[in-house]
C-alpha cells in the first residue's frame, strides 16, 4: 500500500522501515483536523497575550503542545532565555571570537558526525552545532562539553532553525532544567536518579520490585535518558512535547511528579 506521507518526518528524521504508514493515516486523517484547529487557537493567544507572562490558559495550551512553528518563540519566551540574551546580547558573538581549547574542539569533532545520523537535514547544519557547543564549553567552564549536550542542542537547532537561539536554550537546560547533569561529578543526575528510584518504589512497585529482582542498576537504565532529555529516546514529537513542560515549567517537570 502506498502512502500519502513521506518516509521523513516534518523534522527531517528517516522513518523506520516497521513503521505503520495505514495506522498512522487514519490516525492523521482525523489528529490533522485537530492540529489545525489548534494552530488557530495559539496563533489567537498569540496576538493578544505576550507567552513570557505565564496564566492558565497558556499553560494548558502548552501540556497539549505548541504547534512545530512557533516552538522557538514559545520556548525562548517562556524559559525566559530571551530576557538573557538581551541582557547580553554580545554573549554568543564574542565566545565565537576568543581563542578556543583545542582539546574541547577535537572531541566536539568527533561527535558532530554522530548526531542524528539519520535527520535529512543535519549535513547541513553541522557547523551551527559545532559553533554553538563550543561557545557553550567556553561560556560554562565547569560543564565545558560534555556527551549528550550534541543531541540537546541538535534537537533545539532543528526546531529552531537558528543557531544563537539555540545557544541560549541550551544554556537554560544545562543551567536550570537540568543543573550538574553534565558537570564532571554529575550530582544533579545521581539525585535524580535516586528520586526516579523512590517514586517508582512508592507508586509502581511492581516495576521497582522487576529491576530490583535482575539486578539492573538504575543508572543503567536511565542515564542516557536524563543526560539527552531524552533526545535519543523516545519518538521525536513526544520529546518535543515534555520540552514544551520543561522550558514553560521547570524543572518540577523533570522530577517525573507525573508519576
Amino acid at each position: 500500500m502506498t502512502s500519502k506521507f513521506s518516509d521523513v518526518d516534518e523534522y527531517g528524521f528517516q522513518r523506520p522501515p516497521e513503521f505503520d504508514y495505514a495506522n498512522y493515516e487514519a490516525i492523521m486523517s482525523e489528529y490533522l483536523k485537530v492540529l489545525a484547529r489548534r494552530q488557530m487557537q495559539w496563533e489567537k493567544l498569540m496576538r493578544r497575550h505576550d507567552p513570557a507572562v505565564m496564566n492558565r490558559a497558556l499553560k494548558r495550551y502548552i501540556r497539549k503542545g505548541v504547534p512545530a512553528h512557533l516552538r522557538g518563540i514559545v520556548w525562548m519566551k517562556t524559559s525566559g532565555a530571551s530576557v538573557a540574551k538581551a541582557s547580553t546580547p554580545d554573549l554568543y558573538r564574542s565566545l565565537l571570537r576568543q581563542k578556543h581549547d583545542e582539546d574541547i574542539v577535537d572531541i566536539i569533532k568527533i561527535d558532530l558526525p554522530r548526531t542524528f545520523p539519520n535527520n535529512i537535514f543535519f549535513p547541513d547544519i553541522q557547523n551551527q552545532l559545532f559553533n554553538i557547543l563550543v561557545a557553550y564549553a567556553h561560556h560554562n567552564k565547569d560543564v565545558g562539553y560534555c556527551q549528550g549536550l550534541n543531541y540537546i542542542a541538535g534537537l533545539l537547532l532543528i526546531v529552531t532553525k537558528d543557531e544563537e537561539s539555540t545557544f541560549w536554550l541550551l544554556r537554560h537546560i544545562v543551567e536550570s532544567i537540568a543543573p550538574n547533569y553534565h558537570t564532571k561529578s554529575m550530582s544533579g543526575l545521581i539525585v535524580d536518579i535516586a528520586v526516579l528510584n523512590e517514586l517508582l518504589r512508592v507508586r509502581v512497585p511492581d516495576v521497582h520490585a522487576h529491576i530490583k529482582v535482575i539486578g539492573l542498576p538504575w543508572a543503567v537504565i536511565v542515564t542516557k535518558w536524563f543526560i539527552c532529555l531524552f533526545a535519543e529516546v523516545l519518538p521525536i514529537e513526544t520529546v518535543l512535547r515534555i520540552w514544551d513542560c520543561l522550558f514553560s515549567e521547570g524543572y518540577k517537570v523533570s522530577d517525573l511528579n507525573v508519576l
